[in-house]
């Protein structure tokens, strides 16, 4: 699991980041990261790219579309309900997925691994 690092979004409930770190993910939420109301152009996707963490959002609309280099990686959750147990758990499951943290190709749609 090393190499990966996550900045959970305002949107994602911020326990998602206890359970995370609990199994040794290194993870913040964007509230204890930055502060409450920080803005996803101007606050988190700079802050992110330069402490190379993928963003974890459902904030589909204005993370959905971005281009590779706006971010150092991006998990998009469509469905915001989601209880943050399932939520790491999902993230959990896909990074075991992935061979390395360099396999990771900037972009992954959460619901597919719920």
């Amino acid at each position: 699991m090393s190499g990966w690092q996550f900045l959970l979004d305002e949107n994602v409930d911020p326990k998602t980041a206890s359970y995370l770190q609990k199994e040794g993910i290194p993870a913040e939420h964007v509230r204890d990261a930055l502060w409450q109301g920080a803005t996803d152009e101007g606050d988190v996707l700079p802050y992110a790219r330069e402490n190379e963490l993928v963003v974890v959002t459902s904030d589909v609309t204005d993370f959905g579309d971005l281009p590779a280099d706006a971010h150092a990686g991006v998990v998009l959750l469509h469905d915001d309900t989601m209880p943050a147990y399932r939520i790491a758990s999902a993230l959990i499951t896909m990074i075991d997925a992935y061979p390395s943290h360099d396999a990771f190709a900037g972009r992954e749609i959460l619901d597919a691994w719920l």
